[in-house]
């Protein structure tokens, strides 16, 4: 995959490449050009090459795509203008010392010569600073379409993750001392508590590997935990179920009813 840097020198190259072949065809259609007409083509090219380099260098270093947009629409526009003049005076310059075209230089003045000269590259810029302006428009929509993804991603598994974790201290605290009390009296049924206990730390330990359970899977995790809880409440908690069989293999993430239960 191309990088960021090589794909601007690509499309560099390629975008003034068919600048040229665009006037070569047309100067084709309607004549022969010279062999000096086409070394200017080519001497153009290069300079465009060159001043929209430097350009995009000034809009970087003027971190014009990071101002409001009525300042980058007009920071671009001045920009456009300044080096389509700077081109067009050094294309001026180049063409006075090497004579790419005598007739040029006898038929007009220096700043006909200019004028035209800038025109020309104005509408070349104006082109290149719009195709500049929308490929870093889409790519900084997307690049922030791709963080607020990331960033909902991280928010969701930070919550899946709180309520993996989320256990009350209190409740095993409180569920040990019932079992604790259960040794003597209930030996049957403190090895019951120990195993439903052990159940749900097992689940818990066990849910930061999945991203979801069955449903049936939970609903034994919270069966344990109102279990525990009854030896601490006795009559005083009631609990009654009405679940559709169809929902038991639906997937749900890993202690989420126990959470809501507690």
């Amino acid at each position: 995959m191309l990088s960021k840097i090589s794909r601007y020198w690509w499309c560099q190259i390629i975008g003034w490449s068919v600048n040229i072949a665009v006037s070569i065809f047309f100067v084709f259609t309607f004549g022969e050009p010279s062999k000096l007409y086409i070394l200017s083509l080519f001497t153009s090219c290069a300079l465009g090459i060159l001043i929209t380099h430097v350009m995009r260098l000034n809009i970087h270093s003027l971190k014009v795509l990071d101002k409001p947009l009525k300042k980058q629409i007009a920071y671009l526009l001045t920009l456009t203008f300044l080096f389509a003049l700077l081109y067009g005076v050094a294309m001026e310059a180049l063409d006075y010392l090497l004579g790419f075209n005598p007739e040029r230089l006898q038929k007009y003045s220096k700043m006909q010569r200019l004028f035209f000269s800038s025109f020309n590259a104005l509408w070349l810029l104006l082109v290149w600073n719009m195709i500049y302006y929308i490929y870093h428009y889409v790519e900084r929509n997307r690049t922030q379409e791709l963080d607020t993804f990331r960033l909902e991603a991280a928010v969701k598994e930070l919550e899946l993750k709180t309520i993996k974790a989320h256990i009350n201290p209190h409740f095993i605290f409180n569920a040990l001392n019932s079992i604790r009390a259960l040794v003597d009296e209930n030996p049957a049924r403190a090895r019951t508590a120990i195993t439903e206990l052990s159940n749900i730390l097992r689940s818990s330990m066990q849910a930061e590997k999945m991203e979801t359970v069955p449903l049936q899977q939970e609903l034994d995790i919270v069966k344990d935990y109102l279990a525990l809880e009854h030896m601490r409440f006795e009559e005083r908690l009631r609990i009654e179920l009405d679940i559709d069989e169809d929902t038991l293999n639906q997937p749900v993430p890993p202690m989420m009813l126990q959470t809501l239960v507690e």
